[in-house]
């Protein structure tokens, strides 16, 4: 019998087998078990043996291990009950006062709500004992994700590594019945971008082989462990695993720039895709240190990912001058680059807002350096305002990755002008949160709806931005000369 010492408590553990190690000295802290989900592992352990599994046992075991572990915005609590049958386990939860919902076909899943604390209950076969916990810690996708935690005792339960593991910062499978589902691909690489996790080299051999099976992931399900992975400080990690395992393939937007060469006198980092990487790591972290959480952070973690795109085939020239020296350009990227975005957003599901907003931020992420480095006119900050849809927020994302191009050149990196630009239409946003052309102006004025009721309000919309009238006499003025009064 080959035998091991754990990295957390030193025991002898064998080297396959269920490992039982003592809990944390404060679990309720260590593991976020809070009132409500007490009270549904009471609840349920009047029935069965009930165990919490999954990312808040995975975290703590992270966190205990010294790693960074970034906030989970939407972080379900998951249990395994052991012992019982569905129909008392649902008695139990509804008695203890929970709204359950059951779900899933191949295992029972409860969808458990309790103090708006929401908590997914599986029901598994088997009595509890490590037998049982082996088998169902097998079904589970990688092994840090695989220990289980029991309430009654105190005791991590790890059938399968998954301690030594997230001590050692390992990503690996549990079985081979990881391939049962391809999805656990993706959700490796969200992991890495979160944890900066290595994967061990037999789950990149077995992603591999998973592929071809990419046709079979819905792209309603691709889409949260790509918002997931946006969470994450270590997105050009993730970005290289991708590669790595093969799935590179599966986004040909982002296959595309994979080694397309940059000028050197601008991006001595090296090839598009490594400028990528570190244009998203940047951004990332700036998120992380000013608080910047939701969706506006998934559109500026993605959008620094995306934003040269269209630097892809055509999209990048090596100009021969006369003189003899060679020049890289890439005119007019941003135009191609984001309609590549729209385009892979599109495929993965990602929703019109966010994918419009990104659209929109790769588009315009040239323009802070028409200016040779001096604050924005007036009448530019307000057509770039227009441009990006007229929401501050997405200016501030639109800042964000300016800043975060700038600061993904490796050697070359610096600070962008990009935070003048926002000063300015800031500014901008302030003293003109009311049109001074309406529908109400263009009616009484004797234009009836229609197509030319459109343009005139667009018309007046970028005289307003460009300065042509700045009060309603100088709109009225405008006006009459548009409608030849």
């Amino acid at each position: 019998m080959t035998t091991t010492s754990c990295t957390r408590c030193g025991a002898a553990r064998r080297t396959s087998g269920t490992h039982r190690c003592p809990g944390p000295t404060d679990p309720a802290r260590a593991l976020g078990v809070g009132t409500a989900v007490d009270a549904v592992l009471v609840a349920l352990g009047s029935v069965g043996r009930p165990f919490l599994v999954g990312g808040v046992v995975r975290d703590a075991l992270l966190r205990s291990a010294g790693r960074a572990v970034p906030e989970d915005d939407d972080h379900d609590v998951d249990v395994e009950v052991h012992g019982a049958d569905t129909t008392p386990v649902v008695d139990a939860l509804r008695t203890a006062g929970a709204v359950v919902v059951t779900t899933g076909r191949r295992f029972e899943v409860l969808r458990v709500v309790l103090d708006d604390v929401h908590v997914d209950v599986a029901v598994v076969p088997g009595a509890g004992d490590d037998r049982a916990l082996a088998e169902a810690a097998a079904r589970r996708d990688f092994t840090v994700d695989a220990v289980a935690w029991d309430p009654a005792t105190n005791e991590y339960v790890d059938a399968s590594g998954g301690i030594d593991d997230a001590a050692r910062g390992v990503l690996r499978h549990t079985s081979e019945r990881f391939g049962d589902d391809p999805l656990r691909v993706l959700r490796a690489v969200q992991l890495v971008a979160r944890f900066d996790l290595a994967v061990h080299p037999t789950t990149i051999e077995l992603a591999r082989s998973l592929a071809d099976a990419w046709s079979s992931i819905a792209p309603e399900r691709i889409w949260p462990e790509i918002r997931k992975a946006a969470r994450g400080d270590h997105q050009s990690h993730a970005l290289q695993v991708l590669h790595d395992i093969g799935w590179e393939r599966h986004f040909p937007e982002l296959a595309a720039v994979r080694d397309v060469p940059q000028d050197p006198r601008w991006h001595p980092e090296g090839p598009v895709h490594v400028h990528l990487g570190l244009a998203a790591d940047a951004a990332a972290a700036a998120c992380t240190a000013d608080g910047v959480t939701g969706e506006d952070r998934t559109v500026v973690v993605l959008g620094a990912l995306l934003h040269d795109l269209g630097k892809a085939g055509d999209g990048t020239r090596t100009v021969h001058r006369d003189d003899g020296t060679v020049r890289i350009r890439s005119l007019g990227h941003e135009v191609s680059g984001a309609r590549a975005a729209r385009d892979l957003l599109r495929r993965i599901g990602a929703p019109r807002t966010v994918t419009d907003r990104i659209g929109a931020v790769v588009r315009e992420h040239m323009v802070v350096h028409s200016t040779d480095g001096a604050a924005p006119s007036v009448p530019a900050a307000r057509r770039l305002l227009r441009r990006l849809g007229g929401s501050i927020a997405t200016a501030e994302c639109w800042a964000r990755v300016c800043e975060a191009d700038s600061q993904g050149r490796g050697p070359a990196s610096s600070a962008s002008t990009a935070g003048a630009w926002l000063a300015v239409v800031r500014a901008v946003a302030a003293a003109d949160r009311v049109r001074l052309v309406t529908g109400r102006d263009l009616i009484a004025s004797g234009l009836t709806p229609g197509p030319r009721f459109r343009e005139v309000l667009d018309a007046a919309a970028a005289a307003q931005d460009d300065g042509l009238f700045e009060d309603a006499e100088g709109a009225r003025a405008w006006l009459s000369e548009q409608l030849g009064d």
